[in-house]
């Protein structure tokens, strides 16, 4: 048998390797035994020989080789072998093919670093998960094994939502008190990692040091915290520029740590830390500090959860910062909604279904054209007041939907002004939770009138047909841009047998003609060249600041255009096309009409040239 090593006293568990390199198994097998009996097979067909007539306990595969899914496939539709715990190997570090094997359903990731104990401690786990979950009676083992791995997967997003939950309901709606909320953070990070501390460090750029300004400990861990105080810069470089930039660390042995850069004078092997998570926390673009954890036994992939969580940190370091300059209560988190540039209120549903505002800041007051105390006393008993009447159910019905789901939902609808006006508004709502289990809708507003009345002026400024912009838009361009062109080149189209089309072919067909021909001229166009409907089979472009020579090199990208999509739909689309180029200074109504005499000159050769 190819890879077997002898069993010498009492049997050990075999572990069958497949679908990976022979030097991947032989790294592994040298770490394993005289723990386990390891096997190798170097193709997927001597595998399922082996686990068929063989007490194999587990299968280690890399799930990126080829072969893999006819391995899954085939142990996946075998009854007797559908409960087969299959491990992953990784040999790159790369996070994302961690997750990719375990989203497929591998029980757990043996990767190359991982230490030896790491190792055999994640395969007796997942040994003793597959022995609990042996069949029972006679229900088939393919369906106890995909009943296995659905509740794995179930529990572990729900501890992974569980985790984010608390933490941001800390974060965000928790306690006032600025150091309590971290606290908390910090305790139910370390217990979600399992981890000995998790901590804050915070930057001190004028000293070029970094503090440990927060910490939460393990039973039995002894804290750190008073000895990694003004640690300088110098100790900390490859840290501190991997996290400026935006990345993570995860380290999961002593080794990795060690060889990483991160180990400056042993600073970390020293603290017996023998893994290590490490986050940054940003403002912006600039690192003011960063968020870990020593020694995670678990979850030590999830290290984007973590990093969620840094904005929120970074928020609520700044606003214990705001709070020691100006009050220590809970009113600089209303100066802080104050000065959001939108609209901002917060209101708490009740349980028939009312939403009384909590919280109004100055912008949404600005907007709608009250006073504070006016906003407060016109919405102090329904949120819903000042909705129009014809967006009312649709908002309600928004509310009710993000009761049951939490999601982020945007609405654009019209709040009533002082003047009984509407204003039109984006509106942002979520719904969370305090810590007295009161659901509060929080709601973000912009004004959306400079923005419609733009959306409708392009709209006005555009032939509904084909898409180019209109005579309307020409008159506003020759009043404006056009005035002040260092030279302009004009092109005349007139499309060919357009009322022959129309009443041979119907109106449908013509107007496919019309799309060809201009969908050929928007093919030329850009921020420069500008393209126009003139009239009912005419068409207009400008090109602005350009060489003469540059005329007959758009009117050959734009026929070879209209040609190709002519042939395309089995149409035959012609157009005759004249042109004009001028220096300034110049009148762009004189170069159209130029144009336009040099399109009916070019019409009236070619009709001779076709006689």
């Amino acid at each position: 048998m190819i890879g077997v090593n002898a069993v010498e006293e009492s049997p050990r568990a075999v572990l069958l390797f497949t679908c990976c390199p022979p030097t991947d198994y032989e790294a592994r097998r040298d770490m394993l035994e005289p723990d386990y009996c390891t096997e190798y097979a170097p193709d997927v067909d001597i595998a399922l020989e082996i686990v068929r007539n063989e007490p194999v306990a587990a299968i280690f595969c890399d799930f990126s080789a080829p072969e893999c899914p006819k391995l899954l496939e085939n142990l996946r539709s075998t009854e007797s072998l559908a409960r087969l715990p299959i491990l992953a190997l990784e040999s790159t570090g790369s996070e994302e093919a961690q997750c990719a094997a375990l989203d497929q359903g591998a029980e757990d990731v043996i990767a190359k670093t991982t230490s030896p104990r790491l190792a055999r401690a994640r395969i007796q786990n997942a040994l003793r998960r597959a022995s609990s979950c042996a069949p029972a009676g006679d229900v088939p083992s393919v369906a106890l094994a995909d009943q296995r791995r659905a509740e794995a997967q179930v529990q572990e997003t729900n501890e992974q939502l569980r985790f984010l939950n608390e933490t941001s309901r800390y974060l965000l709606v928790g306690t006032t008190d600025s150091d309590d909320a971290i606290h908390q953070t910090l305790e139910k990070t370390r217990e979600y990692f399992d981890g000995d501390r998790a901590y804050i460090f915070e930057l001190d750029d004028a000293h070029q040091e970094s503090n440990n300004t927060y910490e939460s400990c393990a039973q039995g861990v002894p804290s750190v915290k008073d000895g990694l105080q003004h640690v300088p810069y110098s100790l900390q470089e490859y840290a501190l520029n991997v996290l400026g930039a935006g990345g993570t660390i995860s380290l999961d042995n002593v080794h990795r740590i060690a060889t990483s850069g991160l180990n400056e004078s042993n600073i970390i092997t020293d603290q017996g830390i023998h893994g290590i998570i490490l986050v940054p926390l940003l403002t912006g673009t600039k690192l003011i500090g960063f968020m870990g954890v020593d020694n995670p036994a678990r979850n030590i992939t999830h290290v984007n959860h973590l990093a969620s969580l840094g904005d929120y940190i970074t928020a609520i370091l700044q606003r214990r910062d705001s709070e020691a300059q100006i009050l220590h209560d809970n009113r600089v988190l209303q100066d802080i909604m104050n000065d959001m540039p939108g609209g901002f209120v917060q209101q708490r549903v009740s349980p028939d279904g009312r939403t009384v505002p909590i919280f109004i800041n100055e912008e949404f007051c600005r907007m709608s054209g009250m006073s504070h105390d006016e906003c407060v006393e016109f919405y102090s008993t329904d949120g819903f007041t000042g909705v129009h009447p014809d967006d009312n159910a649709m908002a309600k019905a928004a509310l009710e939907r993000l009761i049951t789901t939490r999601e982020t939902i945007t609405l654009r609808l019209r709040l009533i002004r002082g003047d009984g006006s509407y204003v039109p508004m984006q509106a942002f709502y979520r719904v969370t939770d305090d810590r007295d289990d009161n659901l509060l809708l929080s709601g973000y507003y912009t004004d959306l009138t400079e923005q419609l009345a733009t959306e409708e002026r392009e709209m006005a400024e555009h032939d509904e047909l084909t898409g180019l912009f209109n005579r309307t838009k020409l008159a506003r361009m020759k009043a404006s841009k056009y005035q002040v062109l260092s030279s302009c080149g004009v092109l005349f189209f007139d499309v060919n047998h357009l009322k022959t089309v129309n009443d041979t072919q119907g109106h449908d067909q013509g107007d496919t003609l019309l799309r060809i021909v201009a969908d050929s001229i928007l093919s030329i166009t850009d921020d420069r060249i500008h393209g126009y409907r003139y009239g009912g089979d005419e068409f207009l472009v400008v090109a602005c600041n350009g060489e003469e020579d540059e005329l007959p090199k758009l009117i050959e990208r734009w026929k070879s255009h209209m040609d190709a999509l002519a042939e395309d739909r089995k149409i035959t689309a012609t157009a005759a096309v004249g042109c004009c180029w001028s220096e300034a200074p110049f009148t762009l109504n004189d170069l159209v009409h130029r144009a336009d005499q040099a399109m009916y000159t070019e019409k009236h050769r070619t009709r001779q040239t076709a006689e």
